[in-house]
Formats: C-alpha cells, sequence, structure tokens
C-alpha cells in the first residue's frame, strides 16, 4: 500500500463522494494486510502526518511574515528594501514573502535572509525615529 499515494488521491478528490470512494477503497486494501503489513503503514502514515504537520507550520510562519509586512508596506517600499539591504529586486522579496513557486520550489527566506529582513526593517525604522528628531 502506497500511502502516500492514496494521501495524495485523497487530498485530490473534489467531491465528498469521491472522498468516501478512496476512503472506502483505502479501508479495505488495509484490512487485506497483515498484522505486520498494517504497523508499516501505520508507521508510514504517522512519517508522512509529520511530514504535513512540518510543512503546515512552515507555511504558517510564511503568512505571519506576509501579514507582518503588509501594514508597513503600505509606508515602506519592498522594491526598495530588497535592493538596498539585499542586492536583489522586488520580485525577488515578493517571492519570499508569498512562498510562490520559482522554479517548481517553493520560495523561502533561509534564516540568513529572515536575519537582513530584520536588520533592515530596524534600521528603517532609526532612520525614521532619527528625522521625527530633527524635525521637531
Amino acid at each position: 500500500m502506497d500511502i502516500r499515494k492514496r494521501i495524495q488521491d485523497l487530498q485530490d478528490a473534489k467531491t465528498e463522494e469521491e472522498k468516501g470512494n478512496i476512503t472506502a477503497a483505502i479501508k479495505k486494501e488495509y484490512d487485506s494486510l497483515s498484522a505486520s503489513e498494517q504497523e508499516f503503514v501505520q508507521k508510514e502514515f504517522s512519517k508522512s502526518l509529520d511530514e504535513t504537520l512540518e510543512e503546515t507550520a512552515e507555511s504558517l510562519k510564511k503568512i505571519d511574515i506576509a501579514i507582518e509586512l503588509l501594514e508597513i508596506s503600505k509606508y515602506v517600499s519592498i522594491s526598495r528594501i530588497a535592493n538596498d539591504y539585499f542586492g536583489k529586486s522586488g520580485e525577488w522579496l515578493y517571492q519570499r514573502i508569498k512562498g510562490y513557486k520559482v522554479n517548481r520550489k517553493q520560495a523561502q527566506f533561509t534564516p540568513d535572509d529572515k536575519r537582513k529582513l530584520s536588520m533592515a526593517l530596524q534600521d528603517i525604522s532609526r532612520k525614521a525615529h532619527e528625522t521625527s528628531l530633527r524635525i521637531i
């Protein structure tokens, strides 16, 4: 039993009836397995579930970054941040913020990119604060 394929089939199902049919087929195939084969399938399912949870957690982190940057992007140019602090295009930064696929892989921030972005925002904040003090 290829548990990853079965999970993908369930995710791809378009209707509840289709999901029900796939679930019934999985149950029938699972019930026909020996106890050791069922144990193996359970471990594979558990591993697949853990991977899915990790991917979901990573997606939520990306959404958090996008939400956080949404507010400041009204006032600060994301393209300018990309150019000035990363030496990259605005498109490059937006791909990471929004998790777009690039070359069939989801673009994401590396830990170093996250540190750079944080430092860039701190630098912009410092500059804005210093400017505010000079105009009083």
